[in-house]
């Protein structure tokens, strides 16, 4: 009888184990913007024309990191050419660099941006709604925000 309910136990742990670690999957770029969307435009209550400029801006995002993506893809295979060869070309690689350095700054360029515009758009209660969950965070991830 102990037997059984202990296989009966291990298999319950079995499944539980299984189902649970089948919801631990990585999220899409996408997923995670679409979540964020959603995220603030519950927090903050955004009018429709606060959340389709909202979802306008999240666009605009990923349609540059889209961009970014296919050229780190090609910037990646010729840091392996690149490691391959018999001596690796200082020049091209610091110019490498720069280029994604230079596209770094124009997505965070964007986002500064389009944050500005954004906030033009919020009232004052919306204001002081994102200032409070920006402080809960700081609470919650103390001294990493500093």
């Amino acid at each position: 009888m102990v037997k059984k309910g202990l296989y009966i136990a291990m298999i319950a742990l079995l499944i539980a184990g299984v189902t649970g670690l089948s919801g631990c999957r990585r999220h899409s770029h996408a997923h995670k913007a679409e979540f964020m969307v959603d995220y603030i435009t519950e927090t903050l209550d955004l009018t429709e024309s606060q959340q389709e400029q909202l979802k306008q801006i999240k666009d605009e995002l990923m349609e540059k990191a889209q961009q970014m993506h296919t050229n780190k893809e090609s910037m990646h295979e010729e840091l392996v050419a690149q490691l391959r060869g018999e001596e690796i070309d200082k020049v091209r690689v610091k110019s490498m660099v720069a280029e994604h350095r230079d596209q770094m700054d124009e997505i965070i360029d964007l986002i500064v941006d389009r944050l500005a515009e954004f906030h033009k758009t919020l009232t004052p209660e919306q204001k002081e709604k994102l200032v409070a969950k920006i402080e809960t965070f700081k609470k919650w991830h103390g001294k990493s925000w500093e």
